[in-house]
C-alpha cells in the first residue's frame, strides 16, 4: 500500500485544483479578470494547504481501516482454513495437542513453585533491608548457631548500624501451646517473639495492633498475635476478636491483632499464635549467656549494608567472647538477607528443575517441528496450488504460521490444565517441604506466563517447516502428483532435529539417574535406629500440673495406658526425636585435656525404655531403668562417638563426667544415631533419665507388634482415657518423620526421574515419526526392491539401522560430557 501514497497525494493535488479552476471559471463568466478570478478563488477557498493535507489524513486513515479489516478478515479465512485443515487430519492434531501439553505443562507447573518461592516479593516492607544474625563458633565449624538472650540484648544495644532488632523462637512441630475453652481442644503452633519483632520486619497488620515494649514486661504480657487461619476457623471470621480472651496453656490472653494470611514468618506454613518471649520465664527458658535458643532479625539503618553490619556486630562478638566464659569460641557473627536465609538451599534445587523442563520443552519443540516438517512436505501440491491462483508466498506462509500457531493456543490451553493438575497433585503430596510453599498455586501471573510460552513455543516449532513449505518448486510439486515429495536438505533437517531430541533426552536421563544415585545412598545410610513398627506421639503436661515431680507421675500413667494396649511392646519418651531436635547443649567440666569447644555436647532427655521403643542397640553397660530416680545417682548413657572422645582406649561404663562439682555416671553405651537426618554425621551424645531431669514437653515412641497405624485410634482413646482434656501435638510414625527428613531430595529425584522419562519418551517418538514417514515416502521403493528380490529382513534391517543411527547420535552427543 506504501507504494501507492505517492499517486494518491497526486489526485488529492489534481482535485483541488480542479475545484479552484472551476470557481474561477465562474468568476471569469461573471466578468472577472483570469488573474484576479483565480485570486478570488484561492481567497474563498481558505487555507489550501491545510485542506489537503486534512484530505491525506483521512485518505491515510481509510487506508489503514482499509488494510486492517483486510489482515482482520484474511486472519479469520486462516484461522477457520486453520481449524478445517487440523480437523482433517485427527490423529496429528491429537499427537501435537499431547505433546504440547507435556511440555507447556510441566513448564507452567514448575515455573509456579520457581515464582512462589523465588520471585514473590516477601510480606515484608522494603524486605531487602531485612537480615538474619546468626553466632558463629569457628573452631568448631558453627557457621549458624543460635544466640542467647543476653547476647541479643547485647548485640541490639551495641548496633549503630540495625534500625531494629528481634529475636523469636520457634521449633517446627516442635512449639506450641495448649488452647482450650472455646470448642475442641487444639494444640497451636506458636512462635515466642521479643519486642522489636514485628518493628524489624513491618508486616502490616490486618486487625488490632502487633506488640510493643511494655507487652513484654511481666504481668502485661498475656497478650498474643493470631495468624489468619486461626482467626477465620476459630473465630470464624469475626472483625470485633480484638480484646477477646483466648485460654491458652490454661491461663487468659487478650487478643490484640489478626495477621494477614501471608504473614506466617518464621514459619514455612501457617502459623497460629504469636506470643511474647517474656510469658515463658526464666524457670521453662534458660536467661543465661551459655543458653542459646533465640534465632534474629535485623533492619539495616538508612544507607547501611549487610557488609558493614557483618563487621560491625563481628566486633560486638569478639569483644564478648572476651568478656564472658560461656561465650568462649563464639567469635564471629553471619549476617545474610532474610530472602537468602529463607530460600537459600533451594534455590540450586529449583534452578536445577527449571533448566529440566526447559530441556523437556525443547524436546518438544524440536518433535513438533519434525512433525510439521514431514506433514506440509505431504502438502507441497496443496501449497503449489495455492500459489499457481494468485497466493504470494509471504500470504501462504502467513497462513501456515496462523495454522500452527492455533495449534500452539490449544496446546497451551491443554498445558495449562496439566500444569494446574501437577500443581494441584503435588500440593496433594504432603511432603513437599519448600519455603512459602502455601503460595504455590496457579494465578495471574502463571497464566501469563504459560501464554507467552505457548505463543513463543508455537514460533520456535512453526518458523523453520513453514519457511521450507514455501520454498517448495511450483513445477515440481505439481509434476509429483498428490504424493508428497522428499528433498535431502528436509531429512538432514529432521534427522538433525531427532538428534537433538535424543541428546537433549540424554542429558536429562543422566541427570536423574545421579539425582535418584544420590537418594538411594541417602536412604541406605544407618540411620542408628529402627523406624519400622514405631509410632510418635507429641504432647505436652496440662498447665494445671505445676511441679515436675507431679509432670512425671502424669507421663507414667499415660505410659501405662499406652503400653495395656494390645499390641504394644515397648514405650519410650524422649525430649528431642531423631530428626526432630538436636538436644540441649551441656558442657562437662571434666578431661581438661579436651578444649573447651569439644566439651560442648548434644543432652537428650528420655525415658526407661526409650531405647529399646526406637531400636537404638545397647553396646555395653546398661539402660536407665526405674531406679534411677530422682534423689538418686545421677546416671546417664552415651553414644559411641561421646565415648571414643572422651574415654579412648578405655571402657566408657563406668566412668564419670563432671558438670560443674556434680558428678554423672556413664552407666551404658548405645549405637551411633544420626540426630540430625540421614545426611548429617552422627555427634557425641549424651542421655539423661527425665525422673532426674525433667521436661514438661515429651514425645512419646511406641513400637508395635504390627502395624502402628492400625494402633493409632486405640492409643489415642487410652491417653484420652487419662486425661480427655489432653492435646496431642501430633500422632505420626518414624517411618513417616524420616519420609519428611528426605522430602527434598526424594521431590528432586522423582520429578528429574520423571522429565527424564518425559525426555526419552518424547526422543523415541521423534525417531518413530521420521521412520514412519520415511516408509510411508518410500512405499514405491520399497515395493519394487521386493518385486527385484530384496529379503523382507534386509529391507528391515534397513529401515532400523536408520533408527539406530539417529539414536546413536544422539546418545553420543548427550553423553559426551558425562562420565
Amino acid at each position: 500500500m506504501s507504494a501507492e501514497r505517492p499517486h494518491v497525494d497526486d489526485e488529492v493535488d489534481e482535485e483541488l485544483v480542479f475545484h479552484l479552476q472551476m470557481v474561477a471559471r465562474e468568476l471569469v463568466a461573471q466578468g472577472w479578470q483570469p488573474a484576479e478570478a483565480s485570486a478570488e478563488a484561492r481567497r474563498r477557498f481558505g487555507d489550501l494547504a491545510y485542506t489537503a493535507n486534512y484530505c491525506r489524513a483521512q485518505d491515510a486513515r481509510r487506508d489503514q481501516e482499509r488494510r486492517c479489516m483486510t489482515f482482520l478478515t484474511e486472519l479469520s479465512q486462516d484461522v477457520r482454513y486453520a481449524i478445517r485443515s487440523l480437523r482433517r487430519t485427527p490423529g496429528f492434531t491429537a499427537i501435537v495437542l499431547f505433546t504440547l501439553a507435556l511440555g507447556i505443562g510441566a513448564s507452567t507447573a514448575i515455573f509456579s513453585v520457581v515464582r512462589a518461592v523465588l520471585l514473590e516479593p516477601l510480606p515484608f516492607a522494603e524486605s531487602d533491608r531485612v537480615v538474619r544474625l546468626w553466632a558463629q563458633k569457628p573452631v568448631n565449624d558453627v557457621q549458624e548457631g543460635a544466640v542467647s538472650e543476653p547476647d541479643f540484648l547485647d548485640w541490639r544495644a551495641s548496633s549503630r548500624l540495625a534500625q531494629s532488632m528481634g529475636g523469636f523462637w520457634y521449633a517446627d512441630g516442635g512449639s506450641g501451646v495448649d488452647f482450650t475453652g472455646d470448642g475442641t481442644p487444639a494444640r497451636l503452633s506458636a512462635a515466642l517473639v521479643t519486642d522489636g519483632f514485628f518493628e524489624t520486619l513491618r508486616a502490616p497488620v490486618l486487625l488490632g495492633r502487633t506488640f510493643n515494649a511494655d507487652d513484654q514486661l511481666e504481668g502485661r504480657n498475656r497478650v498474643v498475635v493470631i495468624g489468619h487461619a486461626l482467626w477465620r476457623g476459630r473465630f470464624a471470621g469475626d472483625s470485633s476478636v480484638i480484646g477477646r480472651t483466648a485460654r491458652l496453656n490454661g491461663e487468659s490472653f487478650t487478643i490484640v491483632g489478626v495477621m494477614p494470611p501471608a504473614f506466617t514468618y518464621p514459619s514455612d506454613a501457617a502459623l497460629d499464635v504469636w506470643i511474647p518471649l517474656s510469658y515463658f520465664g526464666p524457670g521453662s527458658i534458660g536467661r543465661q549467656r551459655g543458653s542459646r535458643f533465640l534465632q534474629v532479625v535485623a533492619r539495616l539503618a538508612p544507607g547501611a549494608t549487610v557488609a558493614q553490619l557483618d563487621g560491625e556486630l563481628r566486633g560486638v562478638a569478639a569483644q564478648l567472647a572476651e568478656q564472658h566464659t560461656a561465650n568462649e569460641g563464639w567469635t564471629s557473627v553471619k549476617v545474610l538477607p532474610i530472602r537468602e536465609s529463607i530460600v537459600g538451599d533451594v534455590q540450586r534445587p529449583l534452578a536445577l528443575l527449571l533448566g529440566a523442563v526447559l530441556l523437556v520443552l525443547l524436546i518438544t519443540c524440536a518433535n513438533v517441528a519434525g512433525m510439521l516438517l514431514a506433514r506440509t512436505s505431504m502438502r507441497e501440491r496443496e501449497l503449489a496450488v495455492r500459489a499457481a491462483l494468485g497466493a504470494g508466498r509471504t500470504r501462504i506462509l502467513r497462513g501456515l504460521l496462523t495454522e500452527n500457531l492455533v495449534l500452539a493456543a490449544a496446546g497451551g490451553a491443554l498445558g495449562i490444565l496439566v500444569g494446574s493438575f501437577s500443581v494441584r497433585a503435588l500440593l496433594l503430596r504432603g511432603d513437599i517441604v519448600l519455603p512459602r510453599n502455601a503460595d504455590v498455586g496457579m494465578d495471574g501471573s502463571v497464566l501469563a506466563f504459560a501464554v507467552v510460552l505457548s505463543l513463543a513455543a508455537g514460533l520456535l516449532f512453526s518458523i523453520v517447516p513453514a519457511w521450507r513449505a514455501t520454498e517448495t518448486s511450483l513445477g515440481r510439486a505439481l509434476r509429483a502428483g498428490g504424493r508428497g515429495t522428499i528433498r535431502a536438505s528436509g531429512r538432514r533437517l529432521r534427522n538433525a532435529l531427532v538428534v537433538c531430541q535424543i541428546a537433549l533426552a540424554v542429558v536429562l536421563i543422566a541427570a536423574a539417574g545421579l539425582t535418584t544415585k544420590s537418594f538411594v545412598r541417602l536412604l541406605d545410610v544407618d540411620l542408628g535406629f529402627d523406624t519400622d513398627k514405631a509410632e510418635v506421639v507429641g504432647l505436652s503436661t496440662p498447665s494445671d500440673t505445676d511441679d515436675d515431680e507431679a509432670r512425671l507421675v502424669y507421663y507414667e500413667r499415660i505410659i501405662d495406658a499406652v503400653s495395656a494396649v494390645p499390641g504394644v511392646t515397648a514405650v519410650g519418651v524422649a525430649r528431642d526425636l531423631p530428626m526432630q531436635g538436636t538436644g540441649e547443649m551441656v558442657r562437662p567440666s571434666s578431661h581438661a585435656t579436651l578444649s573447651g569447644e569439644q566439651r560442648e555436647l548434644h543432652a537428650h532427655h528420655v525415658s526407661a525404655e526409650y531405647f529399646t521403643a526406637t531400636g537404638i542397640p545397647m553396646r555395653s553397660g546398661r539402660s536407665l531403668t526405674l531406679r534411677d530416680r530422682a534423689g538418686s545417682s545421677l546416671v546417664v548413657v552415651v553414644n559411641e562417638s561421646l565415648a571414643r572422645r572422651f574415654f579412648p582406649g578405655e571402657d566408657a561404663v563406668g566412668q564419670q563426667l563432671l558438670f560443674g562439682e556434680t558428678p554423672v555416671e556413664v552407666v551404658g553405651v548405645v549405637g551411633d544415631v544420626r540426630q540430625r537426618g540421614p545426611a548429617e554425621l552422627a555427634e557425641p551424645l549424651l542421655y539423661l533419665h527425665v525422673h532426674q531431669s525433667f521436661r514438661s514437653r515429651m514425645s512419646i515412641v511406641i513400637r508395635t507388634a504390627g502395624d502402628p497405624t492400625s494402633l493409632m485410634p486405640a492409643m489415642r482413646n487410652a491417653i484420652w482415657t487419662e486425661n480427655p482434656n489432653q492435646t496431642l501435638t501430633f500422632v505420626s510414625t518414624l517411618d513417616d518423620i524420616l519420609g519428611r527428613s528426605v522430602a527434598r531430595p526424594r521431590l528432586l529425584a522423582s520429578l528429574f526421574a520423571l522429565f527424564g522419562l518425559l525426555g526419552l519418551a518424547l526422543g523415541s517418538t521423534g525417531i518413530y515419526g521420521v521412520l514412519a514417514y520415511s516408509v510411508s515416502q518410500r512405499r514405491q521403493e520399497i515395493g519394487v526392491r521386493m518385486a527385484l528380490g530384496a529379503a523382507p529382513q534386509r529391507v528391515l534391517e534397513r529401515i532400523l539401522s536408520q533408527g539406530m543411527r539417529l539414536a546413536a547420535a544422539g546418545i553420543l552427543i548427550g553423553g559426551g560430557r558425562w562420565p
